[in-house]
């Protein structure tokens, strides 16, 4: 479920466009903090996303999931390509 969870927002760069346009993943990648902090399905988390960078229909960014007490539980890195 963590798997889904990350990949359930938005990409990060889409709020920020003027109006709504098409947009999809071309890279994607999600690494998994080792040893797991013990978590179930009805823990909340933390999740954070950085637009590093944006410009001609492609945006870069970095992700990271956190454990209710602060612990990092997973590091994604997308890069977004916009149509339109």
């Amino acid at each position: 479920h963590l798997l889904a969870l990350v990949d359930t927002w938005p990409p990060a760069v889409l709020p920020h466009l003027n109006k709504p346009a098409p947009g999809s993943s071309l890279t994607w990648t999600i690494e998994f903090v080792q040893p797991l902090p013990a978590m179930t399905t009805h823990d909340w988390t933390q999740y954070r996303a950085v637009i590093e960078h944006a410009r001609d229909g492609y945006g870069h960014t970095a992700a990271a999931l956190w454990t209710p007490k602060g612990e990092l539980v997973a590091i994604s890195r997308q890069t977004v390509t916009v149509f339109g």
